[in-house]
């Protein structure tokens, strides 16, 4: 949004009351981001000049429109209607041509980023009420990343997410476009490379090819950098992982985000999710036996509807045998027209609530160091 901006001869501004026009970029992920996001627009609207154009986009609009229209009256519009911009902006570089690859200052309005805590733990009982949270060990850096965002969407049917409301499914670049960008970024020096997506494992499959195709040509480059894998759904990771085995052995792969959700079989069917946790356990174990050298991370989903302590423990006992260097833990919260929101047997708050540090707790115990 801020590339298109300025290449269209705005001037961005730090400051909200200076501004002639606003874009705030909603978020409707869980009931907390949603909350968070209506906050901030109540925050822009009495701060913002009085003339000034507020423009309250993203994936709540797509969500939960209802909430959003209880604060804000005016257009609105999801990632995937992007084109909108064109005439909003009366562009003579269209966004379809905008490619942002490093990351410019962030404006932060309101509330409600992702916690993020390093060892040691000083503040776990400060948690009580965030609905997620993330554990970490610091990676060794290699410079500024330079991030290529490969596709958008997804090709998953999850019983508790609404990002497919909002993305749509998935829409990749080709993989010649991936490249072009991925060369521009090693002739300018870069070395950190990190594709982005919904559901990175479901890339090219829209036009006849898959993930494994494309790593293949980017690790053909010569040149000194790695590459990061975010969001790969374990039904995918799992699929192409006996494919993937000469690129991991490339070493030219730093980081793998797959989340598992849940340690109960019985809740992945539930949820929607297309693996079983063995399947997931064979990757993860011969990554933490063979490849130490990449980072993996994960995300657990805690109180799930019907969620039973005998499927809690088995989530637990993931988190205790395999070994993480980032954790992403989420609360449970029920999301508009999700299968989810529907069932029977929601787990109640208090239990969520234990769950959620025990597994904490877990991951804190367990983490894996960066080699």
């Amino acid at each position: 949004m801020q590339v298109f901006l300025q290449k269209n001869s705005y001037a961005i501004t730090r400051e909200v009351k200076e501004a002639d026009l606003i874009f705030f970029r909603t978020c409707g992920l869980t009931k907390d981001s949603e909350d968070n996001s209506l906050e901030a627009i109540r925050k822009i609207k009495l701060t913002k000049k009085k003339d000034a154009k507020l423009i309250a986009w993203g994936c709540l609009s797509k969500i939960n429109p209802n909430a959003l229209r209880r604060e804000y009256t005016g257009l609105t519009f999801g990632e995937a209607d992007e084109k909108i911009l064109n005439k909003i902006a009366a562009a003579k570089k269209p966004i379809e041509e905008i490619d942002a690859n490093h990351l410019l200052p962030i404006f932060k309005y309101g509330t409600g980023f992702r916690k993020i805590i390093h060892f040691p733990m000083y503040f776990l009982m400060s948690l009580l009420g965030t609905e997620r949270f993330s554990i970490c060990y610091e990676e060794k850096r290699y410079g500024s990343p330079f991030f290529i965002k490969s596709s958008t969407g997804c090709l998953g049917s999850c019983t508790f997410c609404v990002i497919r409301q909002s993305r749509g499914t998935i829409r990749s670049k080709s993989i010649d476009n991936v490249l072009d960008e991925f060369k521009r970024g090693l002739t300018s020096g870069y070395k950190d490379f990190r594709l982005l997506a919904t559901d990175l494992g479901a890339y090219g499959m829209d036009k006849g090819y898959r993930l494994v195709d494309l790593l293949n040509r980017m690790t053909e480059e010569e040149g000194d950098y790695v590459i990061s894998l975010r969001n790969i759904n374990p039904c995918w990771l799992t699929e192409m992982y006996e494919e993937m085995k000469p690129i991991l052995s490339s070493g030219r792969i730093r980081f793998i985000s797959s989340g598992f959700e849940s340690g109960s079989n019985r809740i992945l069917r539930l949820m929607g999710r297309r693996y079983t946790i063995e399947e997931y356990k064979r990757c993860i174990q011969d990554l933490n036996r063979n490849h130490p050298n990449i980072l993996l991370s994960t995300q657990v989903l805690v109180g799930f509807p019907t969620e039973k302590k005998q499927d809690f423990q088995q989530s637990e006992k993931i988190l205790k045998e395999l070994r993480f260097n980032e954790v992403e833990l989420y609360k449970y919260s029920p999301r508009r027209g999700t299968r989810a929101a529907k069932m029977n047997d929601q787990v109640p708050e208090y239990i969520k609530e234990y769950r959620f540090l025990r597994l904490l707790l877990a991951s804190a115990l367990n983490i894996r160091r960066a080699h």
